[in-house]
């Protein structure tokens, strides 16, 4: 006897993915073998355990088909379900894979702990459409453009090195006050800088800028906030930013901020660790100052911080006045901003903020912005996260939008440097797709590098990367010519997977040009004006003109069509006017094509039946049809292509 089931595929689950809740969800096996089993269920567990009976929908010679429906359940959670066989005094089990990727499972002798996984979101779950149309670019403010010559940086900051030159090199000072880097030099990138820039974006087809944080903080990543009601005042103030939001806006880019809630800066009008805002405000010199419990005590007088960082104060996420202050006012720092013009927020370390936090924020955004977007930072995969041995609810539908893709970047990177197969690589996207509700998934964060990540064009190039390097070594890093060249063909490739894939591209400001560097804060250099990839970027615009003038590229249907070895082959397509949220939209159909290796592939691969007219290449002109459902190509070393028709 043998069972197979395959969760991506609708003959055995539909609907696919993630469902709604009181939603009716139909599972099928097949099982192969010439005598009716005694009995066949399906095992669900969603905190409790139950069995449900399946029975035959079709005979055919070789086995039987067994189906069952079950009802999604009426609050949001995950559920779980493998099967159950009984034949000739045996029970043989289906589960997932050991993987657990979902797809096709495996068939065991003993009950399995590896279930396949079905989430279920609220049926009133929405997200913006607007953002699921988007090309996002990603900012840190202080390096990427300083307009002005103003030198009159706050009196506070005096301390505090100021580069002259926008190339020199970095400082690498100790903290004054912490262990540690300082993080204290400082280039002068400010919003009337990006917003002198904002015809360059538009250009480059940019909808919406992500800026990492703006707020009054230390240090020039400004992760360390000093006041949130404030702009820092190199970058400018309440006025510039209103001003960049407006003059944005009116070439169709929107702009969304970075949200650090889950700490404050040791150095800030809350806590004032230093007395840098006055001897008798904040909780360190004062425990009974309206700050006191926002902030996270021991016994002795210490206190609780972000994985040990001392001047990153962990707060207390669920004290009244802190969400008051936060979220709940009527002037609260998450309404203020956006009624200056942002659009929406995203939300640092999504781990660490509890879920009651995130659904109150979520509640009252939306309730002051409508369309509002709410981003969380998570690097695995969101829909099944434990963290501090709690399952996490992001996107059950009242908590967050969706997620930054890290899974998607470090599958594009695995599968641009050999480290897996196009088959593996699909696999693993596949898995993301079917355990997120479509609203989310549409509107994944899908980057290739961050302000957190080695630059991609340097992880692309391949070289060993010694993690002993001096700091001399790691500031003055770059690519051989070999390997160089070598990058921007991956480059090539993986900015072309961004705009094609589904979800949300998020550019990461200077990967467009080729900018180089190691890890933090290397990934941070200034943006290298007088030394641009051009030929990269002029790739760039042409497949962000593409992704934007093409509907199915954003809101189509996903299909891998083939995936073997060096060669990825998938399909976006809108049907019968309407895109997968069932808004009107411009039929079409795009084939896209990848081969990652140096070397040409051929390949053959099934044509979609429904498509019966000959599709053209975007980029170079190549033709492609199937011949008796059959489709040939020829791929050249690093190729990408689109084919539409």
């Amino acid at each position: 006897m043998q069972i197979y089931h395959n969760s991506q595929n609708e003959k055995f689950r539909t609907p696919l993915g993630a469902a709604e809740t009181e939603s009716k969800i139909k599972l099928s096996i097949f099982v192969k073998t010439n005598k009716v089993p005694e009995r066949v269920m399906t095992r669900l567990w969603n905190g409790t355990e139950s069995f449900v009976p399946m029975s035959i929908s079709e005979t055919v010679e070789d086995g039987f088909w067994y189906s069952c429906e079950i009802g999604a359940p009426d609050v949001p959670g995950l559920l779980w379900y493998y099967f159950v066989v009984e034949s000739n005094g045996a029970t043989v089990y289906y589960s997932n894979n050991p993987q657990r990727l979902g797809g096709e499972g495996v068939m065991e002798y003993s009950p399995s702990d590896i279930s396949y996984q079905i989430t279920v979101y609220d049926k009133a779950f929405k997200t913006p459409d607007w953002f699921k149309n988007a090309i996002m670019y990603q900012i840190f403010p202080d390096r990427f453009f300083k307009m002005g010559e103003k030198e009159d940086f706050p009196e506070r900051k005096s301390g505090y090195k100021i580069h002259k030159d926008w190339y020199e090199d970095f400082y690498f000072d100790q903290h004054p006050y912490e262990n540690g880097p300082a993080c204290n030099d400082f280039y002068g990138g400010n919003l009337k800088g990006i917003m002198s820039k904002l015809d360059y974006l538009k250009d480059l087809g940019i909808s919406v800028i992500y800026l990492n944080p703006i707020f009054e903080s230390y240090s020039n990543h400004r992760y360390d906030t000093g006041d949130y009601s404030k702009i820092d005042p190199i970058l400018g103030d309440e006025s510039d930013f209103k001003e960049l939001c407006d003059e944005a806006m009116k070439k169709g880019i929107r702009i969304i901020l970075d949200g650090v809630f889950s700490h404050t800066g040791s150095d800030s009008v809350y806590f004032n660790k230093y007395g840098n805002y006055g001897q008798h405000t904040g909780a360190s010199r004062d425990y009974n100052s309206p700050y006191g419990k926002w902030y996270q005590w021991n016994q002795d007088g210490t206190y609780n911080s972000w994985w040990g960082c001392s001047n990153l104060p962990n707060v207390n996420e669920m004290e009244p006045t802190y969400i008051d202050y936060i979220l709940k006012d009527n002037d609260a720092i998450i309404k203020k901003w956006l009624r200056l013009g942002a659009s929406g927020w995203r939300l640092d370390v999504a781990d660490e903020l509890p879920d009651e936090f995130i659904k109150i924020l979520r509640r009252e955004a939306k309730s002051e912005k409508g369309d509002t977007v709410v981003i969380g930072e998570v690097w695995e995969d969101a829909s099944n996260k434990v963290s501090y041995s709690k399952q996490r609810e992001y996107l059950y539908g009242d908590e967050l939008d969706s997620v930054m893709n890290y899974p998607f970047k470090d599958g594009v990177l695995a599968f641009l440097t050999g480290g897996v197969s196009a088959t593996d690589f699909a696999k693993k996207m596949l898995s993301i797709m079917e355990n997120y509700p479509k609203e989310a998934l549409y509107t994944t964060m899908n980057l290739i590098g961050t302000h957190d990540t080695v630059r991609i064009k340097t992880l692309l190039g391949g070289q060993h990367i010694d993690g002993d390097m001096s700091l001399y070594d790691r500031q003055n890093y770059h690519l051989n010519a070999q390997n160089e060249t070598m990058a921007i063909n991956r480059l090539r490739l993986a900015a072309f997977m961004q705009m094609t894939f589904v979800g949300v591209p998020c550019i990461y400001y200077g990967d467009e040009i080729g900018m180089q560097g190691l890890a933090d804060p290397f990934n941070r250099r200034p943006y290298t004006w007088r030394c641009v990839d051009v030929g990269l970027f002029d790739w760039y615009k042409k497949i962000t003109k593409l992704r934007n003038e093409t509907d199915c590229l954003r809101t189509g249907d996903f299909e891998v069509l083939y995936a073997k070895d060096d060669v990825l082959i998938y399909k976006r397509e809108i049907r019968n006017k309407m895109d997968v949220f069932g808004n009107k939209s411009e039929n079409g159909t795009a084939i896209c094509c990848i081969n990652r290796g140096c070397e040409k592939r051929v390949v053959e691969f099934a044509f979609p039946a429904n498509i019966k007219k000959e599709l053209t290449g975007q980029f170079g002109g190549k033709k492609l049809s199937g011949r008796v459902g059959v489709a040939k190509i020829e791929l050249a070393g690093y190729e990408a292509e689109v084919f539409m028709g």
